[in-house]
């Protein structure tokens, strides 16, 4: 009989096996340039179509999609694997078969006009980041009791056709949900008797009772816990790419300590179980943090979660959140298992700044502590807070580059009529996005509502209101700014330029700027190696303070128009290439087109020697600190934690920049530069090298060919 890591062992090969089979299904470049996901490539045989409401090819409305969604749903194909303790799996999404446009009777084209001049993420249309609350819903009620719920409130809505409509749409999803399950049910239990390994067999027989219980039951167990768990974010991952797991050991800590007390669980087994929750999809889990009232909540199921991480070794979203009461063996045991295994999980976020932070908003202390991290660079409050979080974002070298344009035409020349502009275009940017986000609270749902998340959030089935429409407590919109290492070095190389060092003329820069440097490669050179942001000390460093302050100032001197709340973040995901395609050349050396500074990162290769701390120290200095993060990416070599000391060194870093300065998010990169490099010539050879490009982790060999670059130079001149 095989152990549980033995099992475990063989899904990781199966998973790297069906990572190759989805690049030869799907070759259209800078499709996988994502979160790694845990779909499996569907049957040759398994098609559908969506079928519009609307003359354009659009669907809109909340019936229209849920049709479509329970269609798809009793026609998915069934999953289930003999070494995996939970059934299921997702082989498509409706985005992909181009449903989702935005209802043409609500266009935008004067806000629209913005979006493209300033080269804007503006939000309209954005779906699903903020936060179910399973845990009060899905796991009390089970998805019988969720149905009787969306029936009670069918009737106390009958007089309002809209509201009917919208709830008669929620109960078909969880008719489809209940159907899929069934035919997974069904499909283990024919599985269960085809097999002849008697260990295999009873896992298959267990599988089969365990679901067709869940169709109408809530769970009992803490396999069944993480069997439901299972089922709501595969189904909201086909309806729109959802991924928010939340505080995994807080939802699944009374079913492990119940099991473990009656004799029904074992922790190795616990490990299994967890190892095969993370494998089925990619989803956004936190563990450590504190309780309401400040207490550490480390418990069984955080150690447990990290150890089934380092099971795997494969890319999960697995983050660990630290505050000063946190249990400092459990960080460094993530610290070590991430270096044994370079695979760049899990991802570390500070509880202080973004508690903190969230009550200057005007929540208390103990409602911050349960705004759980759910994405890569954000949190949410459980199943109350409707967010449009790393949706939303202002590209600062695009606003950088339209008032650079202005001030040359206009014939007024200098630093201090530059930032002048520089600021009003940022003003104007953010202004843009606060009537866009109106915009979208008041017509998403007529285009795609929420209908699979809606009913595990409080408020939305309650009044027969989309959530996006305005039904639950709380709406808080995160605005992620991108590119300020790119702006603050091209400030502090025209001030070195032209004021204090007098080397060139506004007229010399512009001529070697719009030449895209060619024939100025001397010219190019001697702004590229300004003293950088991040250096310490230097001009760019204060000059990163300052626009965090005016961009912080812009976002939080006043709400939205509808008077909606916007909190400041500095994050670009995987946008830095996308972004950086919209730029000409910048002053810091920059070549036109080419990729921004990630988030609040400084532009890499920025010093030489102490970059750890000094990254540290400089990312720290510019947070907004309005409960939004600005995260640190760090490339790290492993031979930097060779030995307990090397460990106990980062695991330092980790306390000390999330406690003492600060510091909101951490993602780091464990890479062996030979490696990389290799795997940059030869992806074929390195099937299972995991690399982390902003807040998600993937398989380097699924890159395209940009984002490969882009890791690689990345690295290289870190």
């Amino acid at each position: 009989m095989l152990t549980f890591r033995e099992k475990v062992d063989i899904l990781r090969i199966q998973k790297e096996k069906e990572t190759q089979k989805k690049l030869k299904h799907y070759t259209r470049p800078g499709f996988f340039d994502t979160d790694d996901k845990g779909w499996i490539v569907p049957p040759e045989d398994f098609h559908y179509e969506l079928k519009p409401n609307h003359e354009n090819g659009g669907i809109y409305g909340p019936m229209a999609w849920a049709e479509n969604f329970y269609h798809l749903l009793d026609i998915h194909p069934p999953y289930i694997d003999p070494y995996s303790s939970l059934a299921g799996a997702y082989m498509t999404k409706m985005e992909w078969m181009g449903g989702h446009r935005w209802h043409p009777d609500h266009d935008y084209p004067e806000l629209r006009k913005y979006h493209e001049k300033y080269n804007m993420v503006s939000g309209v249309g954005g779906s699903h980041h903020f936060h179910h609350d399973v845990g009060e819903i899905g796991f009390k009620l089970g998805w019988r009791g969720i149905l009787d719920k969306i029936r009670y409130y069918q009737g106390v809505h009958e007089g309002d056709p809209d509201k009917l409509e919208f709830l008669k749409a929620e109960e078909l999803v969880i008719q489809g949900i209940q159907v899929w399950i069934r035919h997974n049910a069904d499909a283990a239990r024919d599985a269960a008797a085809a097999q002849s390994d008697p260990d295999l067999k009873a896992n298959l027989e267990r599988m089969a009772a365990m679901n067709y219980k869940l169709i109408d039951e809530p769970p009992e167990t803490f396999l069944e816990a993480c069997q439901w768990l299972t089922w709501f974010l595969l189904q909201s991952s086909i309806f729109n790419g959802s991924g928010a797991g939340g505080a995994l050991d807080i939802l699944l800590k009374s079913y492990y300590d119940k099991d473990i007390a009656e004799g029904r669980l074992t922790e190795d087994e616990a490990v299994y179980h967890l190892a095969c929750l993370l494998l089925k999809d990619t989803q956004y889990f936190e563990i450590g943090g504190t309780y309401p009232d400040g207490a550490d909540r480390t418990n069984k199921i955080s150690w447990h979660a990290i150890e089934a991480s380092h099971w795997l070794r494969i890319p999960t979203a697995l983050c660990l959140r630290i505050h000063e009461n946190i249990d400092r063996e459990f960080v460094r045991s993530s610290v070590k298992y991430m270096f044994e295994d370079k695979c760049s999980n899990p991802s570390y976020i500070g509880d202080r700044v973004l508690v903190e932070g969230f009550v200057k908003n005007g929540y208390s202390e103990e409602l911050a502590r349960t705004r759980y991290k759910t994405g890569c660079n954000w949190c949410a409050l459980p199943g109350t807070e409707y967010t449009l979080n790393d949706t939303v974002k202002i590209n600062m070298a695009r606003v950088f580059e339209i008032a650079y344009q202005e001030m040359m035409e206009e014939g007024e020349r200098s630093t201090e009529r530059l930032w002048e502009l520089f600021d009003k275009h940022l003003d104007t940017a953010i202004d843009v996005i606060k009537k866009s986000i109106d915009h979208h609270v008041k017509y998403a749902h007529l285009s795609r509502p929420e209908i699979a998340l809606n009913f595990m959030c409080h408020g939305p089935i309650e009044k027969g209101v989309d959530i996006s429409h305005g039904s639950v407590d709380y709406y808080n919109f995160g605005i992620d700014f991108c590119a300020l290492g790119t702006v603050a070095d091209s400030f502090a190389a025209l001030d070195r330029a032209v004021n204090e060092e007098q080397t060139y003329t506004w007229e010399q820069i512009d001529e070697a700027i719009q030449s895209n440097w060619e024939g100025h490669e001397l010219t190019r050179l001697y702004l590229k190696n300004t003293p950088h942001y991040g250096y310490g000390g230097t001009l760019a460093d204060e000059l990163a303070v300052k626009i965090v302050e005016r961009l912080t100032h812009h976002t939080k001197k006043s709400p939205t128009p509808d008077g909606w709340n916007c909190i400041p973040g500095l994050f670009s995901w995987a946008n830095t290439i996308g972004m950086g395609r919209a730029v000409g050349a910048t002053p810091n050396g920059r070549g036109a087109k080419e990729p921004i500074t990630h988030g609040a990162n400084p532009e890499p290769g920025f010093r030489e020697s102490g970059a750890l701390t000094a990254m540290g120290l400089a990312v720290a200095s510019v947070q907004p600190r309005w409960g939004n993060t600005a995260p640190i990416q760090l490339e790290i070599d492993p031979t930097l934690a060779k030995g307990e000391q090397g460990i106990e060194n980062i695991t330092n870093f980790l306390m000390t920049y999330c406690n003492d300065l600060g510091g909101s998010l951490v993602n780091i990169n464990i890479i062996d530069r030979d490696k990389i490099l290799d795997a940059y010539e030869h992806p074929e050879r390195h099937p299972d090298l995991v690399v982390r490009i902003t807040g998600f982790s993937v398989y380097f060999s699924t890159l395209s060919q940009d984002f490969r670059k882009l890791v690689v130079e990345r690295i290289i001149q870190g």
